[in-house]
């Protein structure tokens, strides 16, 4: 008998999240109440909960044991290695820019686009599905 994995619970609940969004996001259009949307949201997210739940009891984390094995006592002295040359300066941010740059230009594109689609008509939520043409 198969078992679930973590990441075949993981694509399986994401396309269930996906289906529910869409679902509770565009009732009108879809032509269904929108209690019964949210209905629908709320039941696929409990579906989703069942299904990574039942990934996570198949294949429990291995952590436990590198746990224990952090915090034994050993025996002798405690050997500490010099600090490698390479590694000298390498947290002072001195010369470490370009991810603060990349992060300010994505700003501006991000508030650029904000700004156009707040002037479009309103935007159907489709989460990928194509629902409008």
């Amino acid at each position: 008998m198969s078992t679930l994995t973590r990441h075949g619970a993981r694509n399986l609940t994401a396309a269930i999240d996906r289906i529910a969004s869409a679902v509770q996001d565009n009732p009108t259009m879809l032509g269904i109440d929108p209690k019964i949307a949210k209905d629908f949201a709320y039941r696929c997210d409990l579906i989703s909960d069942a299904v990574e739940t039942k990934a996570v009891s198949n294949f429990p984390k291995q952590g436990e044991a590198a746990v224990q094995e952090i915090g034994a006592e050993t025996t002798g002295p405690v050997y500490e290695e010099d600090a490698s040359p390479d590694l000298k300066g390498q947290f002072t941010q001195e010369s470490f820019t370009e991810l603060t740059d990349i992060a300010e230009k994505l700003e501006k594109a991000a508030s650029a686009i904000a700004s156009s689609l707040s002037s479009a008509p309103s935007q159907v939520a489709d989460h990928g599905f194509n629902l409008t043409k």
